[in-house]
């Protein structure tokens, strides 16, 4: 262990463990997907001046104050460089073949078998495959990194990520096909109990479903939550089937009462059937705003039986405020888990006022009132998850009964 004493005290995220005659260090860039082996006799020494920012997919060489942000080997030549002010620092950007560092971990690199396969994985395992070969592959490759060298010193490491964002924002802007930097957002707690509700698990699955013709444009809808990996854009695509079905719902209901009156036999003998046109206009304009129709679509088409389970399921994050990073919070819905079996009478109406105020900061970035937000982070993936779900079953529920 003496050999990675100065490489612990530059990485603290690291666990090494020597195992016969190995040396496994796992848990670089606090990452759990790969590990590093090496044998007794390696020398080390290259280690000692190199830090792996757990937020990025780079290696940061300390003594040369400079950043290697780790590509893969690609199919074309980048030899691009140019400079960048910053903050009113200079600093030196270009692509180049992987320093000796760089190569030396891809050559001793092992995918966790229990692992998902992510982007530091895979570029690893890339770079690794390919010095295996000693680029002995069948179409050419270049080998390239990405670096940025400059006086770090002076600027803090959140300035640094904000740093790499402009990079990234303006090298796609001049060149769309450029390589990007890969910046990971830390989840700062751990919400890994969060359960993915189902029916079929106090239910048994029916042995046969008679399902009606549904809207094909809620389907579509579905279908593209379902498809896209982004939380935020999922919860966008299930707010909008509530806003579809809400818009159709109120207009519908309108023609019925209409067209109900209109076939009354002796409508042409009698001025109350006017008024009663004009109470329904008067009616229908009071509850036409998007809100008011939303409230109106839930309390028609969905009970609390429906959307119960999944407030049961992950009950702690329905009896809490909800406090995102950026600012934005929520209500608790529920004082503790026995409030849950026994709601509030208004308790649609919380839920739908908590998932319209969530949808409004997700699309406007912003919730202007009380100046606050929702960032990207991986932290505010998860604790969108439970309302997700709850939105998720509601939108089914709606579709079902929609007429």
């Amino acid at each position: 262990m003496d050999r990675i004493t100065k490489f612990t005290a530059n990485n603290n995220c690291i666990k090494a463990e020597k195992k016969e005659e190995k040396l496994i260090i796992n848990n670089c860039w606090n990452d759990s997907s790969i590990r590093f082996e090496f044998s007794n006799d390696e020398d080390l020494a290259y280690l000692d001046n190199i830090v792996l920012p757990n937020e990025l997919f780079a290696i940061f060489h300390k003594a040369a104050n400079k950043y290697e942000f780790i590509f893969l080997p690609l199919s074309e030549e980048y030899k691009r460089s140019f400079e960048y002010i910053f903050c009113g620092q200079t600093y030196k950007l270009y692509y180049g073949p992987p320093t000796k560092e760089c190569k030396e971990l891809a050559s001793h690199v092992f995918l966790n078998d229990t692992a998902d396969i992510n982007e530091r994985a895979y570029g690893m395992l890339r770079y690794s495959q390919y010095y295996a070969e000693d680029g002995s592959n069948q179409e050419p490759l270049f080998p390239t990194n990405f670096f940025i060298e400059g006086d770090f010193s002076i600027i803090p490491l959140e300035k640094q990520i904000d740093f790499f964002r402009h990079v990234n924002f303006m090298m796609s802007y001049y060149d769309r096909q450029s390589p990007r930097i890969l910046i990971f957002n830390e989840a700062e707690e751990n919400i890994s109990d969060i359960k993915i509700p189902c029916r079929s698990y106090n239910e048994t699955f029916p042995t046969i479903i008679n399902s009606k013709l549904f809207d094909t444009t809620l389907l579509e809808l579905m279908e593209a939550a379902r498809g896209t990996g982004s939380y935020r854009l999922k919860y966008i695509f299930y707010f909008q089937v509530l806003e579809y079905c809400s818009y159709y719902y109120i207009e519908n209901s309108l023609k019925r009462k209409i067209t109900n009156i209109i076939k009354t036999p002796d409508i042409l003998n009698s001025d109350k059937y006017s008024n009663r046109i004009i109470e329904i206009y008067s009616e229908y304009f009071r509850s036409n705003k998007d809100d008011k129709r939303m409230e109106r679509l839930l309390l028609d088409l969905c009970t609390y039986e429906d959307i119960k389970y999944e407030l049961k399921i992950n009950s702690k994050y329905f009896i809490q405020d909800l406090c995102f990073d950026g600012g934005f919070s929520v209500k608790n819905l529920f004082k503790d888990d026995a409030e849950i079996d026994a709601p509030p009478q208004n308790i649609l109406s919380t839920i739908r006022k908590n998932i319209d105020s969530i949808r409004n900061v997700l699309v406007h970035a912003r919730e202007s009132r009380e100046n606050s937000e929702i960032k990207p982070t991986s932290k505010n993936a998860q604790l969108l998850k439970p309302y997700l779900f709850l939105l998720r079953r509601i939108a089914e529920t709606v579709i079902i009964k929609f007429e």
